[in-house]
């Protein structure tokens, strides 16, 4: 049994006549009426009672008539689901996410990508940036958000933002009172630095800034997660560098962020899709990112200000009742 057998028996079906449906279905009589032959000896019964003037449902017939019209209209929907799946109309955004990195725009991109496409929910997938990087060129991903610059040339990287690196400090440090530090300004301390597992485009910035500055740091604590960086400084085993937004929005008691004062101590976010077989999803995506930084829409929240100290901490290393901190937050 063919689906156009089928299509050919609702037209005889709604027609009443092999005339009237072989003009309807764009075929010449004879051959309609050889397909519905064939249909009736597959079923093993027969469709319909023929006369010289009309053509009339068997019992058969009606029966088969109510199932055909339902594989009719579900032949319909499939046709319809599979070509605004291949338009990127419907199905899924397989998305990775370097955390430290996407998550101040992430709400925003997400927010954006539910009205343009909300039939296209996203899968959202954390990692850190070499394993997603590898996701997306596998095909497992379709996106991946990550800290850049992205050298592998066998996936695209499309800019998203850039953030500006801190130094994440002792509230009591000297530097903690100034408004901004120069890398030349650290040149005696010791460091708490992220791996370049964790994070490469963070760990070569940092090495790439100490060379400027004319020192190899002294690196005292090297961790595996970012989050790790203001909890070892304000345990007291160094000062870090981070991305500003990833560390302000994860200020400890007795921990400032302070911005470096050099051009190039950025951390790119970019978007990574791969070269080859673009899914419509994810091509509509970088498209909605584009459009976003167009419109100005992708910008960061302020949370250190370059132009005055940073708010009030609590320093719990002395026990010393202190007012009740206000912790910087990112912008709603």
């Amino acid at each position: 049994m063919e689906l156009r057998q089928i299509k050919l028996f609702v037209a005889v079906a709604e027609e009443g006549h092999f005339g009237r449906a072989a003009g309807r279905m764009f075929i010449s009589q004879p051959a309609l009426s050889q397909h519905i032959r064939r249909l009736e000896r597959e079923l093993g019964v027969q469709l319909f009672d023929r006369t010289s003037r009309q053509v009339r449902l068997t019992p058969a017939g009606e029966a088969f008539l109510q199932v055909a019209r339902r594989m009719s209209l579900q032949l319909a929907e499939a046709t319809m689901a599979a070509r605004r799946a291949d338009a990127g109309e419907v199905g899924t955004l397989a998305l990775g996410v370097h955390v430290p990195a996407a998550a101040p725009v992430l709400s925003v991109l997400l927010r954006h990508w539910s009205r343009v496409r909300p039939a296209v929910g996203p899968r959202l997938t954390s990692g850190r940036t070499t394993d997603l990087v590898d996701l997306v060129r596998r095909g497992d991903l379709d996106v991946a958000l990550v800290d850049g610059p992205v050298t592998d040339r066998t996936v695209n990287s499309t800019l998203v933002l850039e953030d500006q690196m801190v130094v994440v400090l002792p509230a009591d440090h000297p530097l903690a009172a100034k408004r901004q530090v120069s890398i030349r300004e650290l040149t005696d301390e010791h460091f708490v630095v992220v791996s370049r597992g964790c994070s490469a485009s963070l760990h070569d910035r940092f090495i790439e800034l100490c060379g400027v500055g004319g020192f190899s740091p002294d690196v005292a604590v090297e961790v595996e997660d970012a989050d790790l960086v203001p909890l070892a400084v304000a345990a007291g085993l160094g000062i870090g560098l981070g991305a500003r937004v990833a560390m302000a929005t994860r200020v400890l008691p007795g921990v400032v962020c302070r911005p470096l004062d050099d051009p190039k101590a950025v951390i790119p976010l970019v978007a990574v899709s791969s070269r080859d077989g673009v899914a419509p999803q994810a091509e509509e995506f970088l498209r909605l990112i584009e459009d976003l930084r167009r419109c100005e829409q992708l910008e960061l929240p302020r949370i250190v200000k370059g132009a005055e100290p940073a708010a009030e901490e609590i320093d719990l290393t002395d026990g010393a009742a202190r007012p009740k901190p206000r912790l910087l937050q990112p912008a709603v």
